[in-house]
């Protein structure tokens, strides 16, 4: 049973139930389905200082693999719009995630592993907890 209260309030037992708008900030791989919903995810501190580190030796792993031109301009593109976005003074989050993920399935559709290379496993394992996604992405 929940709880009434006055609009624009959250509250509930099992799940949530909110009358209004719902915003939620510092998401780290949540999803929410609905209407008039935000999310918002966002990275602090030292924790944007590991994931340039991140990013860079990540870009320096690719180097690596024996990808196509084509591949090779795409990837590389991604990771460098990555590492920008990093550099800015409010980085955001959702950005950095969707270019390491289509970096990820770039590599995967190219029939190549990322595991193998540990120049490469090791600060893509990182980037995946940092941007909030599990290392099953990698695979």
């Amino acid at each position: 049973m929940t709880e009434e209260r006055e609009p624009g309030t959250v509250s509930g037992r099992s799940g949530i139930n909110a009358d209004g708008n719902v915003s939620i900030g510092d998401v780290s791989g949540q999803v929410a389905i609905g209407e008039n919903i935000s999310q918002i995810q966002s990275i602090k501190g030292a924790d944007i200082e590991k994931l340039r580190k991140s990013l860079l030796d990540f870009q320096k792993g690719l180097a690596k693999l024996d990808l196509s031109e084509e591949d090779k301009i795409i990837i590389n593109g991604d990771i460098s719009a990555a590492i920008k976005e990093s550099k800015k003074d409010k980085p955001r989050l959702s950005m950095i995630k969707d270019r390491f993920e289509s970096t990820i399935d770039i590599i995967k559709e190219s029939g190549k592993t990322i595991q193998n290379i540990s120049e490469l496993y090791e600060p893509a394992k990182k980037l995946a907890k940092l941007v909030g996604l599990g290392i099953a992405i990698l695979v």
